[in-house]
């Protein structure tokens, strides 16, 4: 995919609109295209300061009283139904005045869980992209010394790579990606005959945090944060041993 076709994808990207193989010829493309990506990184930009720093302004009571008087009620409820019916009424006219106060805000903001699904979502996305498109690595070498020099070189951070074949999970290669709106290096291991996809990016001012675990569309996911460098491990392999790969990942030296 070219800058031209590209580029109009991004909002859609943005917004979690585009369909699986568009999203992961987008993705693809960014991960090489400083110029895109920049673009990108635009959009989540201005994302963040629309969720961050508009006022919100509540609605006036006034206007939830004149769209409740506006909306149609039934002839003559009965007696049984008007003890029930009534305060559905004035919540459905504070609730209605809300939504049209608050429509585009809505729309806008995402809670920290949404945030997190949608992350998550993206690294699963990730993996499944690789195996779809047979690209694994961009560099594959089991060298350690080989891996992160060539992802640093690429990067605005340098991430994590072990050698942790002693262990049980050897290092296959690395690869650059792009999740969620970071140019990030996927590292690849092997455990058995499952692959672990180790992903990272630059977090320059988030505070470290100890490995957390979840699961989604099959896959086992456990993600931490150290030195301003956010991971994430994704994997179908078991989830105790994915647990034990981000273990030993995240254990210093």
């Amino acid at each position: 995919m070219q800058c031209d076709r590209a580029r109009p994808l991004l909002p859609q990207l943005v917004d979690g609109a585009l369909g699986p193989l568009r999203r992961w010829l987008v993705t693809r493309h960014l991960a090489r295209c400083a110029a895109c990506a920049a673009q990108l990184e635009e959009l989540h930009t201005m994302r963040a300061a629309l969720r961050n720093d508009l006022t919100y302004h509540r609605a006036p009571p006034a206007l939830a009283a004149r769209i409740g008087a506006m909306l149609p009620r039934e002839d003559a409820p009965t007696p049984s139904r008007a003890r029930w019916r009534l305060p559905a009424m004035a919540l459905g006219g504070a609730g209605m005045a809300g939504a049209l106060a608050g429509v585009a805000l809505t729309l806008l903001v995402a809670g920290g869980d949404a945030s997190n699904n949608a992350v998550a979502r993206a690294v699963v996305d990730g993996a499944i992209r690789s195996r779809m498109a047979d690209h694994l690595t961009d560099v594959p070498t089991s060298d350690q010394h080989t891996v992160k020099p060539w992802l640093s070189a690429r990067l605005d951070f340098s991430p994590v790579v072990k050698e942790l074949k002693d262990q049980g999970f050897p290092l296959v290669g690395g690869r650059l990606d792009y999740v969620d709106g970071h140019r990030a290096a996927a590292i690849v291991y092997h455990h058995d005959r499952h692959i672990i996809n180790l992903f990272a990016w630059a977090s320059p001012g988030l505070a470290d945090s100890q490995p957390h675990a979840e699961s989604r569309q099959g896959f086992n996911i456990v993600t931490w944060r150290a030195d301003g460098i956010t991971y994430y491990a994704v994997s179908d392999v078991e989830a105790d041993q994915l647990a034990k790969f981000a273990r030993l990942m995240a254990a210093g030296g």
